[in-house]
């Protein structure tokens, strides 16, 4: 009996394959940088360690292309960072037209769900499948956050 160890729970939103795409470029991303400086410093270390006491390295001039270089890159790359995270953020954050509207708010161990008919859940939230819901919350007593993990929202 083979069991699969899932990354992720199951996608249940429209949004959900957008936050998981950013968020495996990232990782992607920041695991070539991790490894692409560790062998650096270990190819460096090797090649460029002392042999002798008496041996004294050489000055180094400095070179604006590749200060330029390092600059310009990494901004490149967190610009791409910023860019799609904040389209990711606003679609989550703008539901379409004709959403479902849902109040919630947040009590200390419980929430209070209210549909716009006047429908009341406490502590679970059932919507039709297939159509958008524009989710309010409030809180009545500290700072609460509510967490939909199949569909990659977090308020």
């Amino acid at each position: 009996m083979k069991e699969t160890f899932p990354l992720f729970p199951h996608q249940a939103s429209s949004i959900a394959p957008r936050v998981d795409g950013l968020y495996f470029y990232l990782i992607i991303v920041s695991v070539f940088f991790t490894l692409l400086i560790a062998l650096s410093i270990m190819y460096f270390a090797i090649k460029y360690r002392r042999r002798s006491e008496s041996e004294l390295p050489h000055g180094v001039e400095g070179s604006m292309k590749l200060e330029v270089a390092w600059s310009v890159i990494p901004l490149v790359i967190s610009l791409t960072f910023f860019f799609w995270g904040a389209s990711v953020f606003f679609a989550i954050n703008r539901p379409p037209e004709g959403a479902i509207e849902v109040s919630v708010v947040g009590k200390q161990w419980m929430w209070k769900f209210q549909h716009i008919d006047g429908q009341r859940e406490i502590n679970e939230l059932h919507v039709p499948v297939g159509r958008p819901v524009k989710v309010t919350v409030t809180s009545e007593d500290v700072i609460h956050d509510l967490y939909f993990p199949a569909f990659r929202v977090k308020t």
